[in-house]
This record gives structure tokens, C-alpha cells and sequence, in this order.
């Protein structure tokens, strides 16, 4: 487990950690049953950082700063798959030509507008529903916040195709996780989000996951399988709908 979770920390972080792992593709794939771990690991280090800021600034300012604390922490390595995603999947163009142009470095139109409304619906959202929730919610609300994007990709990890003529992409190495990691995984953010908001965490969950459903229907059929940054694109997308959901329920 504690080789699995410092792998995630070097590959999906910024986090310097002197550490070589043996057999990092393996141990990729096999660690997935801990990958929503990593996620609340992650969230943890931002809930602590929002606990100190708003100590100190008002609450939307700390929220703000939350948001740029996760880039700076993570390297907005999801960010970038949302913009590739919308970029490709949206620009009405034959399968290859989609996955060519997400493997284009550039950001068009498509991308700027989904980190548009990626970032405008996490701030608004949180600006209207923030004062209904008790500090601890808040806190908790945070640690989860990347827990359910990793959760939603591990659960797009099922039976999962990878799209694409490169056979050295990140995405090709999740071909073939075991169901029961996959089931571990999910059962990790359900147990966390139950017993912190009761039953408006697991409806929360089960609707992000919902979500995560239908996107992959849609990434199917378009592309006919699922790659980096299709992959990477549906950890935003989640936080999004996990937000609204439990701010609405929660509050």
C-alpha cells in the first residue's frame, strides 16, 4: 500500500518525495484499490489549508485560495485533461481527429470554456451555500473534494477500453484493474462521505457516480474508449457535480 500511495503522490502531485519505486506500472495498476486514499490524502493536506486560512480571511477568499492551493499542489493535471477533453470530444470531428487534437499541446476555444465554467461553478456554488454548513462540514466538504475525483475514475477504470494508437499512454496502464480494487476503492469514498454527512453523502455519491456513468457513455460513443485525458477530465467533472449535490442536500 505505502509504495502504491508514494508512486500516486510523485506522479499526480508536486510533492518531492526521494524515493524510487520498483515496478511503477504494476504497482499503477495494482494500487487502485487505494487510490481514492491517495485522493483523501490529498484532501486532507487542502482541508488543513483552508482550516489556516480562514482563520485569517473571510470565507469565499479561503475558498478561492483552496482552489489555487489544488493547482499549485497538483500541478492542474486534471485541469489540463478537462481542457484537452472539451477541445477534442466538441470539436464535431471524426474519432482520430478527436484524439489527435487532445494530444495537441495547445488549449482551444472548447477548453477555455470548460475551465470557464469548471472554476465559476465551484465558486458560485460555494459562495451561495458556504454559510449552511458548520466549520467542521466545511473542513470535510474540502478532504472530499479530491477523494471523489479519484473515486470517479477508478470507477471508470471497469471493463475499461483504452482509446487510442499509443500503447505508452497513462491511460493504457489502467487496462485491466481487478473489479474488487475498483469495488474497494468506491467503498473507501462511501464510508468517508457517510459517516461525515450521512445519508446526503451517500446520495451524493451515488449521484456524482451516476454522472460518471453517463459520461463515459458519452465518451464511448464518441472515441470508443477512454484515454489520459478522458480519464483525467471526469476527476473535474465530478468535483463539480459533488459540490452541488452535497451543497444542496448538506445545506
Amino acid at each position: 500500500m505505502i509504495k502504491s500511495l508514494i508512486l500516486y503522490f510523485q506522479f499526480f502531485t508536486r510533492i518531492p518525495i526521494a524515493y524510487e519505486v520498483t515496478e511503477p506500472v504494476d504497482r499503477m495498476k495494482s494500487g487502485v484499490k487505494y487510490f481514492s486514499l491517495f485522493g483523501l490524502l490529498v484532501g486532507c493536506i487542502e482541508g488543513f489549508f483552508f482550516f489556516i486560512c480562514v482563520q485569517l480571511l473571510p470565507m469565499l477568499v479561503t475558498w478561492v485560495l483552496v482552489l489555487l492551493f489544488d493547482v499549485f499542489l497538483t500541478g492542474g493535471f486534471h485541469l489540463d485533461a478537462l481542457a484537452d477533453m472539451a477541445d477534442g470530444l466538441f470539436s464535431a470531428r471524426k474519432k482520430e481527429q478527436m484524439l489527435s487534437i487532445m494530444k495537441d499541446s495547445r488549449v482551444g476555444s472548447n477548453g477555455v470554456l470548460a475551465l470557464i465554467f469548471y472554476y465559476s461553478l465551484l465558486v458560485t456554488t460555494f459562495y451561495a451555500y458556504s454559510d449552511q454548513f458548520r466549520f467542521g462540514q466545511l473542513f470535510f466538504l474540502i478532504c472530499g473534494f479530491s477523494l471523489i475525483g479519484k473515486t470517479s475514475i477508478a470507477l471508470l477504470f471497469y471493463h475499461m477500453r483504452y482509446a487510442g494508437a499509443s500503447t505508452h499512454g497513462l491511460g493504457q496502464t489502467f487496462v485491466g484493474v481487478k473489479t474488487k480494487d475498483i469495488v474497494i476503492s468506491q467503498l473507501i469514498t462511501l464510508v468517508f462521505l457517510g459517516l461525515t454527512f450521512h445519508l446526503a453523502g451517500v446520495l451524493t455519491y451515488g449521484g456524482v457516480m451516476l454522472v460518471t456513468c453517463g459520461y463515459r457513455q458519452l465518451v464511448y460513443r464518441k472515441v470508443g474508449g477512454l484515454n489520459g485525458d478522458t480519464l483525467g477530465a471526469a476527476a473535474s467533472i465530478s468535483q463539480v457535480v459533488y459540490l452541488l449535490i452535497l451543497s444542496r442536500l448538506g445545506g
